[in-house]
């Protein structure tokens, strides 16, 4: 009896796992059919045959992981055909099921249309208002409010659709419908009835799609402590220096700035009115008065500081972190002074400004800068055991600054510091696949769904608070400085981000590697280096142009592309990725036989010309290299070099495990 139950109990073990297997096999079978459909459906759909497209989604099985994809794919075939009923009962089961995805608001926003389209006008508008209630952030909400604006202003409910409108307006000033609801606003409406924080929001619009004369009248309604930042950018669009002063001196003069505004955008106006002025000492000066009571004075200060001598800038400076150590001037005016000390050889009070500066301004991207001088402060006094742990905790604490790479190479007492290896071709070791999400959410399953389907067209549409997700989704859709962009901010703001975090891949790729490899294996340069210069340059934008005419990855001039390629004759070539590289690259090699080989003045070369690079090798150069490349004049060139080993130190260390 025993025996026969023990044996019932294997035998039903037997059946299941029998019949799990049998399962996990029919999953397989069944998921392996439904992504051959899916592709094939796909491809219909791009050739824009919707017809057999939807036939193929629709042979996916429900019981599928690609079910719901091919759900999706089947309303926007349906739509494309415009099979009112087939569209609605698809997008509307897909909201249903879906509501919290970042497709539901596409799908809300069809059947809106679809509704409309019926004529039900009623449900329309139950869609429209749901959109906006609940999906405001979405770019279909924000359609979604000007059509609802529309369907009021049909109906003579001018306040209802002014809210709309304006609602539209904040989200999308350079939208699609900007230009009919601004004519709506100032046609059919009486401005004059908004309240003051809507006025704003429609002079801001009004100023991003340069309308300036109507902005200004606009602000002009608005109290001046809320519209005297904007009026000024206004007048100075228009030229008008007289009306940009006035403004922006009494603007600056008052007290609560600081609630509305935030300090860099004063910083960068002010520093604006400097530069306009044809008397920029004077119109420093003209700042301090007009802030001398206020909290925007330390701004006006250091913008001044520039225009005097030097140790007049110094007692600034100084005034500046002892009296406002909260400024966002404060940590560069400490490191000017800091500066100051170490060329005159005060060391003692250098170092003493450094403790301050670790004391008080830990968040700051200039500490590295005073930590790694300091460590040079403390080897030269032979306080070894001091350098090095300041050394170290620069290269773990600023893990991708220029500073950590100088102090690695000081840690391992390398005797040609600057010298990139020239030999290392860049490997094919950036796969965006296997950067997967967690998929510990439905949004995240399926947007991986869509991403295994290779269906990149509608990944776009995944806008999620997460910069790692969209700079991958933006990769994987072939927007390459978008993707670099959020993965860089993202490491910006968790600056202890490990090397081997994907996030540092996504910041630092390997886009266009076969060119650089090809191209600076031929020159005799750095392949690493050149794709180091090539991300600063442009983002691996291949349609980049500079405000100076710099054109394509490399931000070639024409001119030089010329020198480089004397049958260039149609400057649109340089918008090939290959042909730039080629002559970037030749471009580099010039300049390398220009310096000797000597590879940090060739990059500062690239940036500033090779004029400049020879001048202040004449005036400050022959002594510590770190010293020259602190004492450049101009600080956009200063940092392009240090921007540029600072993404090959780390490109190395992603890649190659240096």
């Amino acid at each position: 009896m025993k025996n026969k139950a023990l044996f019932t109990l294997v035998v039903f073990l037997l059946i299941g796992c029998l019949a799990i297997l049998l399962l996990k096999l029919f999953w397989h079978f069944s998921d392996t059919k439904s992504t051959q459909f899916y592709k094939q459906g796909l491809e219909f759909y791009q050739r824009k045959d919707y017809q057999n497209a939807y036939y193929n989604f629709k042979k996916i099985s429900f019981l599928s992981a690609y079910s719901v994809p091919a759900l999706y794919r089947q309303a926007t075939c349906a739509w494309e055909l415009n099979d009112i009923k087939t569209a609605a009962k698809k997008y509307s089961k897909f909201a249903n099921m879906h509501k919290n995805s970042a497709l539901a608001p596409e799908a809300i926003w069809k059947l809106a249309l679809l509704e409309e389209e019926k004529g039900n006008k009623k449900r329309s508008k139950a869609y429209l208002a749901k959109l906006v209630a609940k999906y405001p952030k979405s770019d279909f909400a924000k359609a979604a409010a000007y059509k609802l604006g529309l369907f009021y202003r049909d109906n003579g409910d001018y306040n209802k659709a002014k809210d709309y409108f304006v609602e539209y307006i904040e989200y999308a000033p350079l939208g699609r419908y900007s230009t009919d609801v601004l004519n709506f606003l100032f046609e059919d409406y009486n401005i004059g009835n908004l309240i003051d924080s809507d006025k704003l929001h429609i002079a801001e619009a009004l100023f991003i799609n340069e309308r300036y004369s109507k902005s200004i009248s606009v602000l002009k309604e608005i109290p001046f402590d809320m519209s005297w930042f904007l009026l000024a950018k206004n007048y100075e669009k228009l030229s008008n220096f007289a009306y940009f002063e006035e403004t922006l001196l009494k603007g600056v003069s008052l007290k609560q700035n600081k609630n509305t505004l935030k300090e860099k955008d004063l910083l960068d106006i002010m520093n604006l009115y400097i530069k306009k002025s044809a008397y920029s000492k004077e119109a420093g000066y003209n700042l301090i008065l007009n802030t001398k009571e206020n909290n925007l004075y330390p701004l006006s200060l250091f913008l001044y500081s520039k225009y005097v001598d030097k140790e007049s800038a110094i007692k600034n400076y100084e005034k500046i972190y002892t009296d406002y150590p909260g400024s966002i001037v404060a940590p560069d005016a400490l490191w000017f002074v800091f500066w100051h000390y170490y060329k005159k050889g005060d060391t003692d009070k250098a170092l003493k400004l450094s403790k301050l500066y670790t004391n008080v301004y830990l968040d700051y991207n200039i500490q590295p800068k005073i930590m790694y001088w300091s460590a040079k402060i403390h080897l030269k006094a032979g306080r070894k055991k001091l350098a090095k742990s300041l050394l170290q905790n620069i290269v773990y604490n600023f893990p991708n600054s220029y500073y950590a790479f100088r102090a690695d190479k000081i840690l391992k007492r390398s005797k040609a510091p600057w010298v990139t290896n020239r030999t290392v071709k860049i490997k094919n070791k950036f796969l965006l696949k296997k950067m997967s999400p967690d998929l510990d959410t439905k949004e995240n399953r399926l947007l991986y769904r869509f991403v295994e389907l290779e269906d990149y067209s509608v990944i776009g549409n995944f806008k999620l608070d997460n910069p790692f997700l969209n700079s991958w989704l933006a990769a994987l859709d072939d927007r390459k400085s978008y993707s670099v962009l959020l993965a860089r901010d993202a490491i910006i703001a968790k600056p202890k981000t490990m090397f081997s975090e994907p996030v540092y891949k996504l910041a630092y790729p390997l886009y266009y590697k076969d060119a650089l490899n090809k191209y600076a294996i031929k020159y005799e340069v750095s392949p690493y280096l050149m794709l180091s210069l090539t991300r600063e340059e442009s983002f691996f934008n291949n349609q980049a142009v500079s405000s100076t005419g710099a054109l394509g990855l490399m931000q070639l001039m024409p001119a030089t592309a010329r020198l480089m390629d004397v049958t260039l004759y149609d400057n649109s070539k340089l918008f090939n990725p290959e042909y730039n590289i080629s002559l970037g690259i030749k471009y580099f090699a010039h300049l390398m036989e220009i310096f000797n080989g000597n590879e940090p003045l060739c990059v500062l070369a690239y940036n500033s010309g090779p004029g400049s690079v020879k001048k202040w090798l004449n005036n400050f150069g022959g002594g510590d290299f770190d010293e020259f490349i602190e004492n450049i004049p101009y600080p956009e060139t200063a940092n392009y070099i240090k921007k540029v080993y600072a993404s090959y130190w780390v490109y190395m260390n992603i890649y190659e495990k240096i």
